[in-house]
Parts: C-alpha cells; structure tokens; sequence
C-alpha cells in the first residue's frame, strides 16, 4: 500500500474512533464536544510532532524534542503562574515561559564555545527539572487552582469551548498553524544542517541567526498549545521518528508527515484515555506510557 495512503487511512480513522468510541451515549452535545477534542487534538499533535521533527533536524539528535529543550516545561511553568495570579491559564505568559526557558538552554550550551549540540540535551532537562520544581511550589501555594494546574501539567483535550473562549483558541490556531506553514519553508537548510554544522556553515547558513529564528519560532507555538491543551510529552519524540522512517530523512516530505501523525497519535491516545479506566485519564499519561520504552529503545540504538 502507498505509504502516503496508510497515513491518510489511518488519520481518518483516528478521527472517526475519537468521534464515536467512548464512555457516554452519544448525543448531539456529546458529539460537540468530541468534534472539538478531534480538532485540539489534531493541532496539538501536529504541532508537537512538527516541532519535534524541526528540532532533531535543527540539532542532528534524535533524543530532542519540546521537553528535552525545556520549552514545553516553560510553558507549563508560565501558565501555571497565570492560573495563580489571574485564575486561568495565560497564553501569553506560557509563550514567555517557552521562549525564556529556550533561550536560557541556548544560552548555557554555548558557553565557552563548547559544542551545542553535545550540552544542550542536559542544559534542557535541568532546566525542565528546576520549572517543574516551580510548578511545584505553585500548585502548594494555588490551593483551589490545583485541578487546573494538574491536568495543565499532564494535558487534557477535554476543554470545553464556549463564548468566552471560543475566539482565543481560534486566534491560536491560526498563529500557530501560520508558524507551521513559516517555518516549512526553512525545510532545505534543515537538510543541509542535518548533514552537519559546519558544512551547513560552509555553505553560507548563519547558524545562530537560524537557531535563533527556529527556537523563537517552535517556542511560540509550543507556548501556545501548552496554554490550551497542557503539557503533553513525547509526541515530539516518537512521531518525527516514524515520519522519517516512512518518507525518509528530507524534511520536505517528513515534516508534514509528521504533523498528520502527531494529530493521528495523539487522537488515538485520547481515544484510549476515555476508554481504559472508569475515571478519564488525561492523555499525557498515556502518551508517557507508549513514549517511555520507545525513548528506551532509541537511548539504547
């Protein structure tokens, strides 16, 4: 079968299961409310995944993604201040924390001129280390806001949209997915940095200024999807991985694969969230389980 069809086949039937399969007796208001976590679904998988696949092409490691640079960390970070200080989450300051927390990572892997690649994986899980320890003492300090930020933390699609955020979640889709289609264009010199930095140099491509553009880029929308849908791990791990292996290593043809099956993925395991317990888990759990041994798998390759 063409590969291109298998993905197609099965994003539709990803969709379909999300519509159908679940708990409840499906009614119109049920089935409303299964459109919109299809939709959150899609987007956020698919812009996990994109960004994931920009990443390990940006930095030649196939251990990057969100979390390990900690921008989605930093999101979760900054939307959990603006649960405590103004009772919702705030995608601006979940933008702040991303970009903040990426630049720091930036900042400290180029230090002394070391190698960025080889100090940017453990400036990036120190950093997640110390924002989760934050998140930490603001969930003790945020007493009533503490259901918010739980599910904040592990990502949920279940979000309820109505009047008062329905016109928010559609601007942030729209920025997002305009970032997608920004940063799709740069697939050509992420081939040519993927064969390394300094032929990418040679060739006349300014690598800070592009790393620069990329983490300003990726942290944008990761702040984004955080603010909406929490802090869902792993998409951006496993996905690009599939992608490449299905449509090979050019980014013009495994970016968008990744984006069709990070939203697939991710409708799959909220599928299987709804469906596993009495009680609904909240989808970063089960991504964790799936993403745990494969972050194993490619550890020991």
């Amino acid at each position: 079968m063409n590969k291109t069809l298998f993905v197609v086949i099965l994003f539709i039937l990803a969709v379909v299961l999300s519509l159908l399969v679940g708990p409840a007796q499906l009614n119109n208001q049920i089935l409303q409310l299964r459109i919109s976590r299809a939709v959150l679904g899609i987007f956020a998988g698919g812009i996990l995944a994109f960004c994931g696949g920009i990443l390990q092409g940006l930095f030649g490691n196939p251990l990057v993604e969100p979390y390990t640079l900690g921008a989605a960390s930093g999101a979760a970070l900054g939307g959990s201040i603006g649960v405590l200080v103004f009772g919702t989450v705030s995608p601006f300051l979940a933008f702040l924390g991303a970009s903040g927390v990426g630049f720091f990572v930036y900042t400290i892997a180029r230090l002394e001129g070391g190698l960025f690649r080889d100090r940017l994986i453990l400036a990036g899980v120190v950093m997640s280390f110390l924002c989760s320890s934050l998140v930490m003492i603001i969930m003790v300090m945020g007493g009533k806001e503490l259901y918010e930020i739980l599910y904040l933390l592990m990502g949920y699609l279940g979000i309820i949209i109505n009047t008062t955020n329905r016109i928010l979640i559609i601007f942030l889709i729209i920025i997002s997915l305009a970032t997608v289609i920004f940063l799709y264009r740069f697939h050509r010199e992420l081939d040519i940095i993927s064969q390394g930095m300094e032929t990418a140099a040679g060739l006349g491509i300014d690598i800070q200024k592009f790393s620069l553009i990329i983490f300003f880029a990726t942290s944008l929308i990761i702040g984004f999807t955080v603010s909406i849908v929490g802090a869902i791990g792993f998409v951006g791990l496993i996905i690009p991985h599939i992608a490449r292996l299905l449509f090979g290593p050019k980014h013009l043809y495994n970016l968008p694969a990744s984006f069709i099956l990070g939203g697939t993925f991710l409708l799959l395991a909220d599928t299987l969230s709804r469906i596993i317990t009495v009680y609904e888990l909240p989808v970063g759990v089960v991504t964790s389980l799936i993403g745990v041994p494969f972050f194993i798998y490619l550890y020991k390759k």
